[in-house]
């Protein structure tokens, strides 16, 4: 059985460790490989090491586990921004868990937790125009493209990302 809770700072080794391994399979042509393969491990441990260390109020990262495995997470920040409401800075899925309902039951958290702490109903996210995979996702759950914008990556390179949104977060039933 999949679980939800929030995020607490000892967790922050295996979300990396998600986050990483994430990294290296979808973002192949998006970062560089020389960061993929030699420094990605590094950069994400301290950036969830910070980032748990120093919750902000309006920042929700929750984990999925099964039989107290973390499986995934999600990062929300709350009413991010005054136009699109609430950012879903991330979420993420273990390979081997993937296509087993983790990454819906991170969403529909995602969308209780809005309605719930929220002003706005609306939510919205960034993703490569090249994860074409991670699109078809977010298009199958209600999420529709608005723009894309050129962005500066983590490890110095650029590339292309889509802002996805979904007006209203309250209509988000699958």
């Amino acid at each position: 059985m999949i679980e939800l809770r929030p995020a607490k700072f000892s967790d922050h080794t295996a979300i990396a460790k998600i986050h990483t391994e994430s990294w290296q399979k979808n973002y192949r042509n998006i970062l560089s490989d020389q960061f993929l393969d030699n420094k990605v491990e590094e950069e994400r441990l301290a950036f969830w090491h910070r980032r748990l260390s120093s919750l902000m109020a309006t920042q929700q990262v929750t984990v999925a586990s099964i039989n107290d495995c973390i499986t995934g997470f999600s990062c929300l920040f709350i009413d991010y921004d005054p136009q699109y409401g609430t950012l879903l800075d991330n979420l993420h899925v273990r390979q081997d868990f993937q296509n087993n309902g983790v990454g819906k039951l991170l969403m529909k958290n995602c969308a209780r937790v809005i309605l719930e702490k929220a002003k706005s109903r609306k939510m919205y996210l960034w993703v490569y125009e090249l994860n074409q995979n991670a699109r078809k996702v977010y298009e199958h759950l209600g999420g529709n493209w608005l723009h894309t914008a050129r962005k500066r990556n983590v490890d110095g390179t650029g590339a292309n990302a889509c802002r996805y949104v979904w007006e209203d977060i309250a209509s988000f039933d699958y």
